[in-house]
Formats: C-alpha cells, sequence, structure tokens
C-alpha cells in the first residue's frame, strides 16, 4: 500500500518543449538586431579595494559573459560587505534569502538562497565548481533531508568573488534548475605580493541576548618568486549567542459539535498557546587550505580542503496556557465547560477566551492551566568539510584539458529532548490574539510553578545525519578553426552521493517523572525583557514561571537514554550520477556570440525507507537531455542583449524521497514518497542591460519556467506506531510529496551607480508569479473554492535598495531587502505561510592607513516580526523577533 495520495498519483507525462526550434529562432531574431559599431570588450584585471572597485570590477564580469550572470567581488582580501554570503546574495536581483528550513521560524541569520522565485531545493551551490555537503543542527530540519547547501556553514572571509548563474549552460553540473551559485575562493598564484597576511578581531554585541562575542579570522598566503608554487591559509573562529522571543499557536483544533457554547461548536481554537523564549550559543570554527603548484609552465595542478563545524547549543523554552481541558473535559473526561465571560471569534476562529478558576467548580481535579515545555538541543551541530584536487593541462595551443577529483562530506545530530511540567489549576487560564497575531497569554498566577502531580513529562530523540559524495570529472576545450565556432567543450562527470538519517527514541529511566525532584533553585522566572522585542506585552508585571536550562540538561544527562531505533523515521539513500556533455562557443557575427550545448545525465537511486504497507527499499532510475543556449548581441558599445533557452534539473530532497517527520500528541506529520521524479524545468530568458556610464547598469528582463514534476503534497490517514505510546498504532494525518505540473513567469529591473564622487546607490525588483497549474485532489490546490495553488517558496514580490558613499578614508553602506509572503511547507493537509518580511543592514569603514581599517556593521536594524501562519491567516504557528546585531571590530593587512 502506498497511500491514496501515491496511489492515485500519475506520472507526469515528460512533456518536451520544442526547444530546437526556440533556439534557431531566437538565434535569428537576436542576429538580425545586432547594430553595434565595435566589438565586445576584453576583460581586464582589475586590484579590487573598495566599494566602487568591487562595483567595477563585478559589473565588468557581469558584461563579459556570454550567459546571465550576476557577480559579486570582494571589496578587498578576506573582505565582503556581509557577514554571511547569503546576506550579499540577498541584494542580487532575481535572488531571494530564507532564515529558516521550514516552518521553525527565523533564527536571524540567512540559510538558504533561491533563483527565479523558486525554493532553495531549485538552485544548485558549488564551490570552485565543485559540490559541498553540509548538515544543519535543527532536528526537523536534519529529517527534511535538503539537498540546499547551509550558508552558515559558509563564513564570507574564504570569498573571492561570487557568480551567480541565471541561466544553465552544458558544462555546469546539473541539479539547479532555476540556476547555480558558484562561490569562489581567491587562489594562491593570484596574489601579487610573495607574502600576503590579513587579520579581522571583532566584537558581535546581540540587542536581544544582550550579549558582546569575539570574531576572529586570519588568512596568509606565500608565494615562490618564480610565481610557480603558493599556499593559503585561512582559519576562522566565530561565537554567538542569540536570544528569540516568541509567540506560538502549539495546537490548533476545533471546539466539539457539542461543545457547550453553540456560538463557538465547530470553531478554531488555540488548545496551547505559547511565549517562547529560544537561546542559542553558536560556535563556528574552521579553516581553508590550498596549495598551488605549477611544475611546468602548461601544467597547472591544485590541492585544497576546507572544514567547518558549527556547535548550536539550544533550549527552547515554551510557555503555554492549557485550554486543552476546558474544551475536552479534566483529564480528557468529555465534560468540556464554557468560558468564563463573553469570547470573542473572528472568521472561524476564536481570538480571544478566558476560563477562570472556578470553571470546573469542584471537579478541577485533572485541569492544568500551564504547561510549560523546555525542548533541551544540548549537543547540536554540524560540519561541512571537502577535499578537492584540481588539475589544468595545456596540451596544445589549440587544445586545453581540466579535472577534478574530490569527496565533501557534511554532517548534522542534535539531542531533542521536551522537558514537560503541568502546573495545577491555579487562578484560570485563556488567551487573546492581537492582530499581529501574538498571543496574550492571561494566567492569574502563572509566575508560579503549582505542583499538583502533574509529574514530569519527556519526549524526545537522537537525530544523526550524513551526507557525503566522491566525485571526479574531466573537461577539455578544443579551438576550431572556424570563426563561426571559435572552440568546443566537453567533458564528463561521475559522482557517487549517500545520505544517511538514523533516529534513535529516547527512554527515560525510573524516576524521571517525580516533579518533587525539581529544586527551587531551578524554578525562576522568564527575565523581565523577555517580551520586550515583540511589540505587545502580556500582563504588566507578568513574568512566566521557567524551568532553569541547567537543570534541564542535569535531568536528561541523568534519565534519558537513546537506544532504540526509530525505524518509521529513517532512510539511507545511495545516489549514483553520470554526466556528459558537449558545448559550442559561438561568434556568428562581430556583435553575437553565445553557446549551445547539451548535457546528457543518468541519476539512479536506491532507496532504504519507511512506507506503511510498502517494502523496505526502492530502486530509480533517471535520464535527462538538458540543452542549453545562450546568446548574447552587442547592440551598441554598452547595450547589450541577451537570450537564454534551457533545460534544467532539480532532484527531489532526500527527505522527500524517504522518512516521516511525525507529530505524536497531534498525531499528524509529513510523510515521503519514494516513487518521486526529479523536477524538470524549461527555462526561458530575455534581458537587456545598458552599460551608461562608468559603475553604471540599467537592466531589465523576463523570464519563464514551464516545471515538470513540481513537487506539491498530497493528503493522507495512514497508519504509524506512536512512539509516545509503547506498542500503539495509530492514525495520522499526513501529508507527503507528489509530483505534478507548474509554471512560473516574472520580471526583473535592476540599476546601480556610482552616481557622483564616491556616492552611488542601487535598487532592484523583482516579480514572480508561480502558479501549481495541475489540480490534487488531496492538495491544498485542488479547485475547491478558496484553494492555493502558489508554487512553495515563492514570493510575489521582491525588492533591494542601498546607497554607498567612500572617500579614501571612510565608506559607507546601506541596504534594505524585502520579500513579500510565500508557502513554506505543507503539515497535516494546511498549507504554512512565511509572512513579508525585509532587513536594514548598515556598514561602516574607516581606512586609518594602507594596513588597518576599522569596521562598524549593523545587522537586521529594523527588526522585523518573522510570523508563521496556516492558510487561514487568523492561525498563527508562530511569531518571532531576534534583535539586532551590531558589530566593531579592526582588519589589518600585511
Amino acid at each position: 500500500m502506498k497511500g491514496n495520495f501515491i496511489a492515485d498519483q500519475r506520472t507526469v507525462a515528460n512533456r518536451k518543449t520544442p526547444i530546437a526550434a526556440a533556439v534557431a529562432m531566437l538565434a535569428m531574431s537576436v542576429a538580425m538586431s545586432a547594430q553595434a559599431q565595435q566589438a565586445k570588450e576584453e576583460p581586464t584585471t582589475v586590484i579590487v579595494t573598495g566599494i566602487r572597485a568591487s562595483l567595477q570590477q563585478s559589473l565588468n564580469q557581469k558584461k563579459n559573459a556570454e550567459s546571465l550572470v550576476e557577480v559579486i567581488t570582494a571589496e578587498d582580501i578576506g573582505k565582503m560587505p556581509d557577514k554571511n554570503v547569503a546576506d550579499s546574495l540577498s541584494r542580487v536581483s532575481g535572488v531571494t534569502t530564507t532564515s529558516a528550513g521550514s516552518a521553525e521560524g527565523s533564527f536571524g541569520e540567512n540559510e538558504h538562497v533561491q533563483l527565479r522565485g523558486l525554493s532553495s531545493q531549485f538552485t544548485l551551490t558549488t564551490l570552485n565548481g565543485h559540490t559541498v555537503s553540509s548538515g544543519d543542527w535543527y532536528g526537523p530540519n536534519i529529517a527534511a533531508g535538503g539537498r540546499s547547501v547551509s550558508y552558515t556553514l559558509l563564513p564570507s572571509d574564504l570569498v573571492g568573488r561570487i557568480v551567480v548563474h541565471k541561466s544553465s549552460q552544458a558544462d555546469l553540473i546539473e541539479g539547479g534548475a532555476a540556476g547555480s551559485v558558484d562561490i569562489q575562493t581567491r587562489k594562491p598564484l593570484e596574489f601579487k605580493e610573495r607574502l600576503t597576511m590579513s587579520a579581522s578581531v571583532e566584537a558581535a554585541y546581540s540587542t536581544a541576548a544582550k550579549s558582546t562575542d569575539p570574531a576572529l579570522s586570519a588568512l596568509a598566503n606565500w608565494k615562490n618568486a618564480d610565481n610557480t608554487f603558493g599556499v593559503l591559509a585561512q582559519v576562522f573562529s566565530q561565537s554567538r549567542k542569540l536570544q528569540r522571543a516568541g509567540s506560538e499557536g502549539v495546537w490548533w483544533d476545533k471546539a466539539g459539535a457539542n461543545y457547550p457554547d453553540p456560538a463557538l461548536a465547530g470553531k478554531n481554537v488555540s488548545l496551547l498557546s505559547g511565549a517562547v523564549l529560544f537561546e542559542q550559543e553558536r560556535k563556528r570554527n574552521g579553516g581553508y587550505l590550498e596549495a598551488q603548484w605549477k611544475p611546468q609552465s602548461n601544467l597547472t595542478l591544485d590541492l585544497s580542503g576546507f572544514l567547518s563545524t558549527v556547535d548550536a547549543k539550544n533550549y527552547n523554552t515554551n510557555y503555554m496556557a492549557d485550554t486543552i481541558n476546558a474544551f475536552n473535559g479534566p483529564g480528557w473526561n468529555g465534560n468540556a465547560v464554557k468560558p468564563t465571560g463573553a469570547a470573542t471569534v473572528s472568521g472561524n476562529t476564536i481570538t480571544s477566551i478566558f476560563f477562570d478558576k472556578n470553571a470546573f467548580g469542584a471537579n478541577s481535579a485533572g485541569a492544568w492551566s500551564v504547561v510549560e515545555d523546555v525542548a533541551a538541543r544540548p549537543d547540536a551541530k554540524t560540519d561541512s568539510k571537502f577535499l578537492n584536487f584540481d588539475a589544468k593541462w595545456k596540451v596544445s595551443d589549440d587544445l586545453t584539458l581540466t579535472s577534478k577529483l574530490g569527496h565533501t562530506s557534511g554532517s548534522g545530530k542534535t539531542k531533542d529532548v521536551g522537558f514537560e511540567v503541568l502546573s495545577g489549576w491555579n487562578q484560570g487560564a485563556g488567551y487573546s490574539l492581537t492582530s499581529d497575531g501574538i498571543f496574550v497569554l492571561n494566567v492569574p498566577g502563572g509566575d508560579k510553578f503549582v505542583r499538583a502531580g502533574g509529574g514530569i513529562g519527556g519526549w524526545g530523540s537522537y537525530t544523526s545525519s550524513t551526507d557525503k559524495e566522491s566525485y571526479g570529472q574531466v573537461d577539455g576545450e578544443l579551438k576550431l578553426a572556424s570563426d563561426i565556432v571559435p572552440s568546443v567543450k566537453f567533458g564528463v562527470r561521475v559522482a557517487k552521493h549517500e545520505r544517511d538519517l538514523q533516529k534513535m527514541g529516547m527512554v527515560l529511566g525510573a524516576g524521571a517523572d517525580d516533579e518533587k525532584q525539581i529544586p527551587e533553585s531551578a524554578i525562576g522566572n522568564f527575565s523581565s525583557n523577555w517580551y520586550g522585542n515583540l511589540p505587545v506585552n502580556p500582563t504588566p508585571g507578568f513574568n512566566p514561571f521557567k524551568i532553569s536550562n541547567e537543570y534541564v540538561a542535569s535531568w536528561v544527562a541523568k534519565y534519558a537514554t537513546f537506544n532504540t531505533h526509530a525505524t518509521q523515521q529513517e532512510f539511507n539513500i545511495k545516489e549514483d550520477t553520470t554526466a556528459g556533455y558537449f558545448m559550442a562557443n559561438l561568434q556568428p557575427s562581430e556583435t553575437v556570440s553565445g553557446n549551445v550545448g547539451v548535457r546528457l545525465v543518468r541519476t539512479k537511486m536506491d532507496i532504504h525507507a519507511f512506507l506503511p504497507g510498502g517494502k523496505p527499499n526502492y530502486e530509480q532510475s533517471f535520464n535527462d537531455v538538458l540543452p542549453s543556449l545562450n546568446l548574447r548581441a552587442d547592440l551598441s558599445k554598452d547595450l547589450i542583449a541577451r537570450v537564454a533557452v534551457n533545460r534544467g534539473m532539480s532532484r527531489p530532497d532526500f527527505g522527500q524521497l524517504a522518512g516521516n517527520d511525525l507529530r505524536d500528541l497531534q498525531h499528524n506529520g509529513v510523510g515521503s514518497n519514494p516513487y518521486l521524479s526529479p523536477i524538470r524545468s524549461n527555462n526561458m530568458d530575455l534581458s537587456l542591460e545598458w552599460y551608461f556610464a562608468p559603475k553604471a547598469l540599467l537592466q531589465a528582463g523576463i523570464f519563464s519556467s514551464d516545471l515538470k514534476g513540481v513537487i506539491a503534497y498530497g493528503h493522507s490517514i495512514l497508519p504509524y506506531a506512536d512512539a509516545s505510546k509503547q506498542g500503539v498504532i495509530a492514525n495520522y494525518d499526513i501529508s507527503a510529496p507528489v509530483n505534478t505540473n507548474g509554471k512560473l513567469n516574472g520580471f526583473n529591473l535592476a540599476y546601480e551607480q556610482n552616481v557622483w564622487g564616491g556616492i552611488g546607490v542601487s535598487g532592484n525588483y523583482s516579480y514572480s508569479d508561480g502558479k501549481q497549474t495541475d489540480k490534487l485532489a488531496s492538495g491544498t490546490c485542488n479547485g475547491k473554492a478558496g484553494e492555493d495553488c502558489t508554487l512553495y517558496g515563492t514570493s510575489k514580490n521582491s525588492y533591494n535598495v542601498g546607497a554607498f558613499y567612500e572617500d579614501d578614508r571612510f565608506s559607507a553602506r546601506v541596504a534594505y531587502s524585502h520579500r513579500s509572503a510565500y508557502k513554506l511547507g505543507n503539515r497535516g493537509g494546511s498549507d504554512y505561510f512565511q509572512s513579508p518580511n525585509g532587513s536594514l543592514n548598515i556598514a561602516l569603514n574607516y581606512t586609518l592607513n594602507k594596513n588597518v581599517m576599522f569596521t562598524v556593521e549593523a545587522q537586521n536594524l529594523n527588526d522585523p516580526l518573522m510570523t508563521v501562519y496556516k492558510t487561514d491567516t487568523t492561525q498563527i504557528a508562530g511569531v518571532y523577533k531576534n534583535g539586532k546585531t551590531i558589530y566593531g571590530g579592526l582588519r589589518a593587512k600585511f
């Protein structure tokens, strides 16, 4: 049995767009329209220092590229304009970023990158042209098994430049149906001086955590006098304390049809309404080492290695007003009670309700006013590493061969243990929901923990995942005696990839549930400013009780063991890929150039996973033909037209193919589907670029993607073992991925200019309209009233505005990035959305002399509300604020 949604799935027909015909027409039209009088400029070498030099270098590389690219260049050695690579990318036209992997809300740092308005699984990230494995420290994201690189593992100090490929071409690694991002480090033999060193010392202050933490980085590069051998070494160590205030609707349900107040029967109600305090200590350490050797003038060998680790110990305290017993009776005895006073209702949702201390009369035994849950993850960590060998051999004046051979791996692991206490029915419980979606809790006397025999509850697991890939490739470029086709490129690549997920269930030792063991010294309160960075404060002077993190950690260490496999949620996937390509570089006239090619890809997957009623393993294989055409026409010296047509493909996330993320309390979750096929996207781009002045660009473009096999979510009731109840099989409300079809159309506009002297401005806007085009009866795009057919991850509107000033001593940059609401995911048949959000960042630099610079930077200055909600916007899943971060430091180079 594959579940209703899988059994009903029809394999999407691979209706190929007649790309060859489109290619011919587009090539003809561009060639006919090219009226330029001068040949395109050759790339020039620019020593990049400062904002204006970085802007000029980036525009030069973009202008001279044969395909649609965006380029970000470091302002100086080890000096990107942002702390995180994803932050820099967020300002690029057509690029959006996310600060969370799923519906957990933002943790204040951009983590994943999206192109063309499509979700991050459509974007491939490489480093120096090869793949990079990574993991995650947050349990649900580890289980989700995403392919997208977590940018939190990649410090910006490593970067020389970033190239965003908005259109594909045959010599690029497949996997990015929307495009790819290549992060490029500097090479040892590219440095001007024989010995170059730089270092930075920095302090970061979090306004939410009220903590100042250090960050150190250093770079050293040496090369010999003959410029034939060089070594580059970089190290980094960064610490941060994070604190996030939040408000969560933990458990939404409906009041029963026979609820004592008929006006509330059948209405949506929050049974657990939480005030949330997330605290984390995050430490990132690692380094990069590269050696480059030219034993002969026509041969270059390069060996590089990278390691980045993130220790991410964290605790999430959720203090929840409990109305479960009021709607279901004390101890779930069915004797529901009416609220005290009138409740308020908006649409179909109860937005305000309260039950006082007398709500149950004399029968309040088994009723609780507060559930406090401390999710302890004391050993959360993730890492990424690779070892890569490159070779470049100029065999003759006409033939050049290059190769890559390497291995990359990443991992993530965490204990995720819930320490749960129940506070007796004291003075009552209830909530009010503000217009911002914040739960204002009404729990009189809730600042005290009332021991009433509820004991200590516990749930938990230990999740670990490893991701690894071994790869090898050989590429060649052959110059031809042809003006129209001056050269051709060809190559092959093989890769063996494996993703393994293990999940161990928790067993608690005898005595773990005795609430009497909690010492009074471990019972405190949220700090007075715990809610201070949310716009609404609960009852004045009210600070919820809080069991200390230290005590919870000691309880976990004393009672929790993890030695039983949760086989329902584990998986192992082996994926072998083989690819070959041929690409011709084109120069049909002095003013028209480009490339045309095809990449052939075979993917073979061996999936070991649990599916209710299914078999233990599944094998699939796919063949893909990926043609591409990129053309540019120099309409004048400074006006360039571009057209790109290609087919891209992205493989489903590993967690979509296997594994299950289950919620035992609510009996819902997200399942998987081992029958998923890759997502294929037929893409077209048209762009016009006007370089109307030095360090200036005005650009307009349109794009379209026809998506075959795009992921949607079906809905089904399936039997799973309830891990919280030994030996019990229960029906779970499951959402699971299926292939369907979709369409995306959009346009983007971009402007940037060094206006006068050291003053510059920039701005861009992107519009993306992504829709699921096939209806799915068991999904949320189902042809019924109120359906939602938007694609997951697609913001309709995104924009960036910025300005800078720079002189010989001082520079300043301000930038604001914004994206509209987008669909995050689906659980239990309901979609979850991220609210519109934006971020304001500022950077100030003062150059003391050629060796020393002082820096001040501020991130997230606007400190926006980050709201996650269900399809019904009154059903708030969570509202979060992370606070601002201010950096101050010194950079030195020698």
